[in-house]
Parts: structure tokens; sequence; C-alpha cells
């Protein structure tokens, strides 16, 4: 439509341009006016040419926009009448689901009413047996449970009693070990102080030794010196007595010297044998002393051996007693963890029979309902009925929907795939356009 009514544009536009030219020619041919006038005339047919041209041009774009709007508003209007045609097909479809879910709860609830109305005798008589013996084993599980409770209660009150009379027997076997274990850790820290005294000991008697070895150096040494003196002086003295020219006085203050020097030597003898026997005596002390550390480390290691023994047996015996005690108490703390799982197991039992017991009663219950309402089982039918009819309309209109939505896809086909081609045409143009401008 759009490109026939370009085409109409330019037959009249080219009409108008036949008809402007054959007027022009009409003019030429009076040949009456003068060549100034023939001139302007002429520019002024140019001209009005030139405008008719370029209306033609605008009319004829006008002209294909129109086709091409119109065209694209026939596609959108197809693709709304099918987006409709398909919600409506689509809701249709939905509520038909939902008229069949409800009509088969409600044939299952009729063909359970009939169910138990056809077995209602043997429905109650089941079920009336079944709660009389869940009411039975519930009641029994009650009474055992408070038996259990009962003899838990005494087995606990014992169980106390027995952890009262343990502990106060076992208290004195307790205090003897414990006293046992201070007596032992006293002479063990005695034997660790008679160590620390013999090796001070010997430590005292290594220094008594080094210092005698010492003084009685020292003291020989001042002896060889004093010997050494002795010596020489004496050797001077024979010289002079050897010598007949030796004066008198001289030989005298020689001897006077070696007069001094033997009492040197005799001094230092005496003070050798002094240094001798201090030293010694000084050694014989300390050899006592540690001889005396070792007599206490000794006895001290023999103490804390027999309290060690005795600190063990007390503890074994201890051990002994508490062991037996608490075998006693684990025997009955036993008894309790079963008679409180028993009670636990009574209690499920009686749950379990309750439970059986509701349910029975509510059999009961629901099978005496539908037998002394005949009306609501036939009431239930006739709705069936009318939901069947009800559904049968709904599946005709459904499938008249289906019909009519195949049928406007097929011939708005070609229009909905115009109108994609149109649209798709212009985003490719728009963006080559957005392209050429950040580009250029």
């Amino acid at each position: 439509m759009a490109w026939g009514k370009g085409t109409k544009g330019e037959r009249g536009a080219a009409g108008r341009g036949k008809a402007a030219t054959q007027a022009k020619g009409s003019d030429a041919a009076t040949g009456g006016d003068a060549t100034g006038r023939d001139a302007r005339d002429g520019a002024a047919q140019a001209a009005s040419m030139a405008a008719g041209a370029a209306s033609a041009a605008a009319d004829a774009a006008a002209g294909a926009a129109r086709g091409a709007g119109r065209g694209i508003a026939a596609g959108l209007t197809a693709l709304r009448d099918v987006r409709d045609a398909a919600r409506q097909h689509s809701s249709a479809k939905s509520q038909m689901e939902s008229m069949e879910k409800s009509l088969e709860a409600q044939r299952a609830a009729l063909e359970h009413r009939e169910s138990v109305e056809g077995s209602y005798d043997s429905i109650v008589a089941t079920q009336a047996a079944a709660l009389e013996a869940a009411q039975k084993s519930a009641a029994g599980a009650v009474q055992h449970a408070a038996h259990l409770a009962r003899e838990l209660q005494d087995l606990e009150a014992r169980l106390a009693k027995m952890r009262a009379d343990d502990e106060q027997a076992l208290r004195p076997y307790r205090q003897l070990a414990e006293s046992a274990k201070g007596r032992a850790d006293d002479a063990a820290r005695t034997v660790a102080e008679a160590k620390r005294g013999v090796r001070t000991a010997e430590g005292q008697v290594k220094d008594a030794m080094d210092r005698r070895e010492q003084a009685i150096a020292s003291a020989n040494r001042t002896l060889d010196n004093s010997k050494a003196r002795q010596r020489k002086v004496q050797g001077e003295l024979d010289k002079l007595l050897a010598d007949p020219s030796a004066k008198r006085d001289a030989i005298a203050q020689v001897r006077q010297e070696l007069a001094v020097e033997t009492s040197h030597v005799s001094a230092a003898e005496a003070a050798v044998t002094r240094s001798t026997a201090d030293a010694q005596s000084s050694v014989d002390n300390t050899q006592t002393h540690l001889w005396t550390q070792k007599q206490s480390l000794e006895s001290a290691q023999r103490e804390a051996e027999s309290m060690q023994a005795e600190a063990m047996e007390r503890r074994g015996e201890y051990d002994h007693l508490r062991a037996e005690a608490s075998a006693r108490q684990k025997k009955l703390s036993d008894d309790i963890d079963g008679h409180k799982a028993e009670i636990e197991r009574s209690n499920r039992l009686r749950d379990g029979a309750r439970a059986d017991a509701g349910r029975a009663r509510d059999l009961i219950a629901e099978a005496r309902s539908i037998h002394d309402t005949p009306q609501a089982t036939e009431q239930l039918r006739h709705s069936i009925a009318e939901r069947e009819r009800a559904l049968a309309a709904q599946r005709a209109q459904v499938e008249e929907l289906d019909r009519s939505e195949r049928e406007l896809r097929r011939r708005t086909r070609a229009t909905r795939l115009a109108v994609l081609a149109i649209l798709a045409f212009v985003v490719v143009v728009v963006a080559a356009l957005v392209a050429s401008m950040l580009l250029g």
C-alpha cells in the first residue's frame, strides 16, 4: 500500500510537469511578448517545476512511512492477539486441571463412604475389639510403670544409704593410707637431706685433704730452704777452718750464723711435724663427719623403704575395699538403670496403645457418621455428577480455545514474522548509526 501511494505521487508530479511544459509551449507559440518578459517567464516556470518535484518526493516518502507504520501496527496487534489467546487457553486449562483434581478427591471420598457403608458392621466390631485391647494394653503398661517406679524409688534409697555407709566404712582406711603416704613422703625428704649432707661432708673431706697437702708442702719447702742455708753456712765455716790465715772474728760470726740456721732447721722440722699433725687431725674430723652422714643416710634409707612399703600396703588395702564398695554400688546402679529403661519402654507401650485406641475410636466414629448420614453420600453423588458435566464443558472450551489459538497463529504467522523482521532491521540501523557516531 505504501509503495502504491508513492507511485501515485510520482505520477501526479509527472502530470504537473507535463502541464507546465504545455503551458510554456503555448506561451512560446504566441510569440507576441518581448524577449525580456519571455526570460522572466521561463525562470518562473523552472522554479515551479523544481518545487513540484520536491513536493512529489516528500509525498512519496510520507506515504512510505505511513505504510510501514501501518504494517508494524498490524504486526504488533497480531502479536498481542496471539498472546491473549495463549493466556485464555492456559487459564482455561488450569481451571480444568483444578476441576479434575477436585472431582478426583470427591470420587475418592464417595468410594471411601461406600466402602465403609458396605463393611459397617465388620468395621465397628473389629475396631471395638481393637479399642478394648489397646485400652487394656495401656492400662497394663501404666500399672507396670507404676510398680517399676516404686521399685526404682526403693533402689535409689538403698543406693544412697549404701554410698553413705561405704564412705563411713572407708574413711579410716583412707586416713591410714594418707597418713602412711605422708610418713613415706617425710622419710623420702629425710633421705634427700641426708644425701645432701653426705655430698657436703665429702666436699669437706676433699677440702681438708687439699689443705693438709698444701700445709705439709709449705712446711717442707721451709725446712728444705733452712737446710740449704745451713749447708751453705757449714761450707763457709769449713773453708774458714781449713784456711790458716782466717780470722777468729770471721770464724766466730760464721759459727754464730750456723747456730742460727741450725735453730731454723729445728724450728722448720717442728713446723712440718705440727702441720702434718694438725692437717691430719682436720682430715680425720671431716672423715668422721662423713662417716656419720653416711650412717644417717643408710638409716634414713632403711626408714624410707619401711615407710614406703607400709604406705603401699595401706594404699592397697584401701583400694581393695574401695573396689569392693564400687562393685556393690555399680550392681545396684545397674539395677536402677534397668528399671529406668523398663519404665521408658512401658511408657512407650502406653503411648502406643493410647494412639491405637484413639485411631480405633476415630474409625468407629467415622463409620457411624457415614452410616448415620446416607443423605450426605447421595449429595456427594449428585455433586460428582454436576462436576463431571461442568468438567466436560470446560474440556470442550479448552479444546475450542486450543483450536482458535492454533488458527490465529497460522493466520498471523506472516504478519508477526514481518514485524519482527522490521524491528530487527530498525535495531540494526540504530546500532549502525550509533557505531558510526562513536567511530566518527
